[in-house]
């Protein structure tokens, strides 16, 4: 879970103060701000939405199915009650006997494109797509508000914000079930990673008609809880500076005011449709025992469809990696989310929303996609 922020904060002027004072306030002030900045600044992600960055095999260098992929993808405008659309991409499985699932992906924080481009080289949210492609199951992959093709201020939105077009998402599909009949909406699943984890739940919570809900490293704790556990060891050493800082950046935009207030537990209570709940063992930004705090609190409802998977050495972006230290992200060999965390997944949703298997077009051949290497 990382708030977006652009630059790190300025240390306060001390000039008074001792050299050893100044050294820790800088410190802390490095710390707070490589905490904020560990996934949002290498993301590359307001880039033209039809020009994302190159990957690995399967994932071509635009929102296209890789060759031979037995999905369409159509480009796609999601109209919102705030005025503004989202530019998306719609994958739809071909040779399908009837109307099909559809996930809608939210991202993490910071401003994101469709694929949710973390790190160079890593967009987990076109992996997803391909691999339920090929076991029948539709993806709606949005631009955040005011990013890439979409409309809207991305600036002055909170998590609160993101759920409305998510619900707008939704509706769209809805009225498309109803007019194209491609798409079946009684079968329409949310997936949230990170700040989608938050934000899918406030969407689920009242909308008892999803047939699934899945929360990759979804927070159980207030944003200020969870910059305090980042943080902790330079809270220990100057607990007031540190809260200082904390207080002045949790002020800072309308999205941290609420990031920084919001608890993620009473909303959970209230969802009533099945959940899955994954989470790496080595999340340094989301801790892996939030992930069964979350499940009680939807339990504690009245919901006992909820599925918990633990990923062994598994980070916060849900690659391979033993550390999980955000720093190391960039120097992890690999940005393809591996099939120990597309499996769960994919897997799940199939069962959840009785997605059919469908059969690639005639002479395509084995498909190459991220999540079937």
């Amino acid at each position: 879970m990382i708030p977006h922020a652009s630059a790190p904060l300025a240390p306060p002027s001390h000039s008074s103060a001792p050299p050893r004072a100044i050294a820790r306030a800088v410190a802390l002030a490095t710390a707070i701000a490589a905490a904020l900045l560990a996934v949002t600044a290498p993301s590359g992600a307001q880039q033209p939405a039809g020009a994302p960055t190159a990957t690995g095999p399967g994932i071509p260098s635009n929102y296209e199915p890789p060759e031979g992929a037995p999905y369409r993808a159509e480009e796609v405008r999601v109209p919102t009650p705030g005025g503004f659309a989202l530019a998306g991409t719609l994958t739809l499985p071909h040779g399908a006997a009837g109307p099909v699932p559809v996930v809608i992906t939210i991202s993490a924080s910071g401003p994101q494109t469709r694929d949710e481009p973390l790190s160079r080289g890593y967009r987990f949210f076109a992996q997803l797509a391909d691999t339920l492609g090929r076991r029948g199951i539709g993806v709606l992959r949005l631009d955040d508000r005011g990013v890439g093709g979409s409309g809207g201020d991305f600036d002055t939105a909170t998590s609160r914000d993101f759920a409305d077009d998510v619900q707008a998402a939704l509706a769209w599909l809805r009225s498309r079930a109803a007019t194209q009949r491609d798409v079946d909406s009684g079968r329409l699943a949310l997936l949230g990673h990170s700040e989608g984890g938050l934000v899918a739940p406030m969407v689920a919570a009242n909308d008892s008609a999803l047939g699934a809900v899945v929360l990759l490293a979804g927070p159980a704790y207030p944003g200020r809880r969870i910059l305090e556990s980042q943080l902790q060891d330079e809270i220990r050493a100057d607990a007031s500076r540190a809260g200082a800082q904390l207080d002045s950046m949790l002020a800072s935009s309308p999205w941290m005011r609420f990031f920084g207030s919001y608890d993620p537990l009473p909303t959970a209570r209230r969802v009533r449709v099945p959940v899955l709940i994954l989470h790496g063992t080595t999340d340094k930004q989301v801790t892996p025992e939030q992930a069964d705090t979350l499940a009680a609190a939807i339990r504690s409802g009245g919901n006992r469809a909820v599925t918990v998977r633990l990923i062994p050495a598994t980070n916060h972006l849900f690659l391979a990696d033993t550390s999980g230290a955000p720093s190391g992200y960039g120097r992890l060999p690999s940005k393809l989310v591996g099939p120990a965390v597309l499996g769960p997944v994919v897997e799940w949703l199939v069962t959840q929303l009785d997605a059919a298997a469908i059969t690639p077009p005639a002479g395509s051949g084995p498909g190459r996609g991220a999540g079937r290497r």
